[in-house]
């Protein structure tokens, strides 16, 4: 009787050796196919994430190039305005320059003593 104990004791482990196996076979497929549609999905953010980075990228580049111009533009503009300004009427543009000069150079030669 021992011996048909021992048997059926051995006989049950190795059922329940092949059952592990098979259930463990089970979880590697169904943890793979998991990590295959993960791995699919973050390919898939990770490409939108590259085409909304670029998109921005270039809508940045186009605001910079139109501020520039704008910049440049009013800048010219001012410039022709004072420009005009000083060749109408000079005497008061004189008339400031050398007051500044004259309180700058006020103030370095306080600043040497």
């Amino acid at each position: 009787m021992e011996h048909t104990s021992s048997e059926s004791i051995a006989a049950a482990l190795k059922l329940l050796e092949e059952a592990a196996k098979q259930k463990r076979d089970e979880v590697k497929t169904a943890m793979s196919d998991k990590y295959a549609s993960l791995k699919s999905l973050v390919l898939e953010s990770e490409g939108s994430l590259i085409a909304s980075l670029t998109n921005a990228r270039d809508c940045a580049c186009e605001a910079a190039t139109h501020a520039k111009e704008v910049t440049v533009e009013k800048a010219h503009a001012i410039a022709s305005e004072v420009d005009e300004s000083v060749h109408r009427n000079p005497w008061p543009y004189i008339a400031g320059a050398s007051v500044i000069g004259l309180l700058l150079g006020g103030m370095l030669s306080r600043s040497r003593k």
